[in-house]
C-alpha cells in the first residue's frame, strides 16, 4: 500500500475562520438576547438554584448519543470498510472534538483523516461514506418526526422545517443516486472522483433505506429524551414535542457556522422554547446549560483518544494494527 503522505494544514488559515465563526455564533446569540430583552442579570439569576442531576444524566446520555450516531455510521460504512464498532465509535468522538474547535463542521473532516491514517483506506472513499451518513442523519429527522407527533401536536413552525429537511434529503439523495449511477465514471475520471463514486455507490440503497429508517430516527429520539430528562434541572417540565422542536431549532441554527456550534445553538433553543412560553432568561439558561453537557463529555473523550493512541493527525502514517490484520484476513478471504 501505497503510503501518501497528506498535506500539513495551515494552521494560520484555520484560526481566522474560528474567529469569523465565534463571531457569528456570538452575534446569533446577541442578537436574539436583545431582542428577547434578556438581560446579563437575569441569565445569571436562572443559573442560580440548578439542580444538578439532570445536567449529569443529561452528560452521560450525550455519550450514548454519540455511540447511536456512531452504529449509524458503521452500519453505512461496512461495506467499504470491514472497522469493528468500537473503532468507529472512536473516528466519531475524534470527528465531534475536532467539531468542538473547527467552523463549518470541519470536525467531520478530521474524522475522515483519522480514520484514513489508521486504515490505509483512501479519504475521498471514507468522505463518501460520510456524505451518505449526513444524509442519513436527515432522513432520521424526518423519520423520527411522525412517532414524536403521537405525543403531541406540532407548532406550525415545526411543520415547516419538516419541509425544509424533507427539501435537504431529497437533494442529496439525487447527488447520491447520480454518482452511484455510474455516470461519472471512465477512464478519464479523477483518482479523487472515482473513490468519492465508491463510497456512495458501496451500500445496496433498498437495504440501506430499510436498516436507515429502523437506525437513523434512534439519535433524535433519544436527544428528545435527554433533552426532557436536562430541562428538570431548572425546573422545566417540557413535552416531547416541545423537546423535539428545540433539538429540531439548534439543529437549524448550527447553520452559522461557528465552532462547536457556539452562540448559534443557544440563539435556536432560545428561540424555541420562548414560542412555548417558557421565560426567556430560563430558556438561555437552560440552552446554555445543556450545551455544555453535550460538548464537554465529547470533546474530553476525543483528546483521550488521540493521546492514547498517541495520534498525529498530519505526520507520519499510523496504521492501526488491528485494522491492518483485519484487511488483510479480508483481502485473503474476500467471502
Amino acid at each position: 500500500m501505497t503510503d501518501v503522505r497528506p498535506a500539513s494544514p495551515a494552521p494560520r488559515r484555520l484560526w481566522p475562520r474560528a474567529v469569523l465563526g465565534l463571531c457569528l455564533g456570538g452575534a446569533a446569540a446577541t442578537v436574539v438576547s436583545l431582542s428577547l430583552g434578556i438581560s446579563r442579570r437575569d441569565l445569571l439569576a436562572e443559573l442560580q438554584g440548578v439542580h444538578p442531576e439532570p445536567l449529569v444524566l443529561a452528560a452521560l446520555g450525550s455519550v450514548i448519543l454519540l455511540g447511536l450516531q456512531s452504529l449509524r455510521w458503521w452500519i453505512v460504512m461496512r461495506p467499504v470498510l470491514p472497522l469493528t464498532y468500537r473503532q468507529a465509535f472512536k473516528a466519531m468522538v475524534v470527528g465531534f472534538c475536532g467539531n468542538v474547535l473547527l467552523p463549518a463542521r470541519g470536525g467531520d473532516l478530521l474524522r475522515v483523516q483519522y480514520l484514513g491514517r489508521r486504515t490505509g483506506v483512501s479519504r475521498a472513499k471514507l468522505l463518501g461514506t460520510e456524505i451518505v451518513d449526513f444524509w442519513s442523519d436527515k432522513w432520521g429527522w424526518i423519520a423520527a418526526f411522525p412517532v414524536v407527533c403521537l405525543l403531541g401536536d406540532p407548532p406550525a413552525w415545526l411543520s415547516r422545517a419538516l419541509l425544509l429537511m424533507a427539501a435537504v434529503v431529497v437533494l442529496v439523495s439525487a447527488v447520491l443516486l447520480v454518482m452511484a449511477s455510474g455516470l461519472w465514471r471512465g477512464r478519464t475520471a479523477p483518482a479523487f472522483l472515482s473513490n468519492l463514486r465508491d463510497g456512495f455507490a458501496a451500500n445496496h440503497w433498498r437495504r440501506l433505506l430499510l436498516v436507515e429508517t429502523a437506525i437513523s430516527p434512534l439519535p433524535w429520539l433519544w436527544e428528545t429524551f435527554v433533552i426532557a430528562v436536562a430541562g428538570h434541572a431548572l425546573g422545566l417540565s417540557l413535552t416531547p414535542m416541545q423537546a423535539f422542536a428545540t433539538l429540531t431549532a439548534f439543529n437549524i441554527a448550527t447553520a452559522v457556522p461557528s465552532p462547536g456550534n457556539a452562540g448559534s445553538f443557544e440563539a435556536g433553543g432560545t428561540l424555541a422554547l420562548a414560542a412555548f412560553g417558557v421565560d426567556k432568561g430560563l430558556a438561555l439558561a437552560f440552552i446554555f446549560l445543556y450545551h455544555l453537557t453535550q460538548i464537554v463529555p465529547g470533546f474530553l473523550g476525543g483528546v483521550l483518544i488521540l493521546v492514547v493512541d498517541g495520534e498525529v493527525l498530519f505526520g507520519k502514517r499510523r496504521m492501526d494494527p488491528g485494522v491492518a490484520a483485519l484487511l488483510e484476513t479480508t483481502a485473503a478471504d474476500p467471502g
